[in-house]
């Protein structure tokens, strides 16, 4: 099960639209203030609690701004992760892969990677680009998967709450969240090469 991260798009899309505020944000401010953070709430503790803005709308337009950001990336294989995804379908694995876009999009735009054993699944977070372990289970659940049996691929920060939902755990490094800490996870990597895509299926017991 693979959440697709977009952390580095919800940070420009927040960008653009807080400048309309005349508010500057910088990647500090933004892990300070908004990031693991429900939005509306960390649109209010960046105002200051100001009253000056609306900030329900600001986040609608935040989020909105990010969805369609998120259509219009080209799927890379340059770090090996569709490389594996093709090579656990190959062997019956299911592959789920965890966004927010609506199904319909996440189709559309993921339509080259999908098949017999690849699928998406919607699934919302509660904070800003983290998935808690209720994601992980709610996406088990519509999936029809049991977690222990499962593999994660997440970011550092919703690598924490797939540990907490029991799964095994594959991090992919993000230069955004080196601050966290992934102690107990399986395996922490910054792409998928041979050796590295061998040892996931060892986690899967496919070696």
């Amino acid at each position: 099960m693979i959440i697709l991260g977009g952390m580095d798009l919800f940070f420009e899309a927040s960008k653009s639209r807080l400048a309309t505020e005349k508010v500057k944000i910088d990647q500090h401010l933004f892990l300070r203030h908004i990031f693991g953070r429900p939005l509306v709430r960390g649109l209010s503790a960046l105002f200051e609690k100001d009253g000056k803005h609306d900030v329900a709308a600001i986040a609608a337009d935040c989020t909105a701004a990010y969805l369609a950001a998120l259509q219009g990336v080209a799927i890379k294989s340059s770090d090996g992760l569709q490389t594996l995804m093709q090579e656990a379908a190959e062997r019956s694995v299911k592959v789920v892969l965890v966004t927010q876009l609506p199904d319909e999009a996440a189709k559309q735009v993921f339509s080259g990677l999908l098949g017999e054993h690849t699928t998406t699944i919607t699934e919302n977070p509660s904070t800003t680009c983290v998935y808690g372990w209720e994601n992980w289970r709610r996406a088990c659940r519509k999936a029809q998967l049991r977690e222990r049996l499962c593999v994660a691929v997440a970011s550092p920060a919703s690598s924490r709450g797939a540990l907490a939902a029991a799964m095994r755990v594959v991090t992919l490094a993000n230069p955004l969240q080196e601050f966290i800490d992934c102690s107990g996870v399986d395996m922490m990597t910054d792409g998928f090469p041979p050796a590295v895509r061998a040892s996931v299926m060892g986690l899967l017991k496919l070696t």
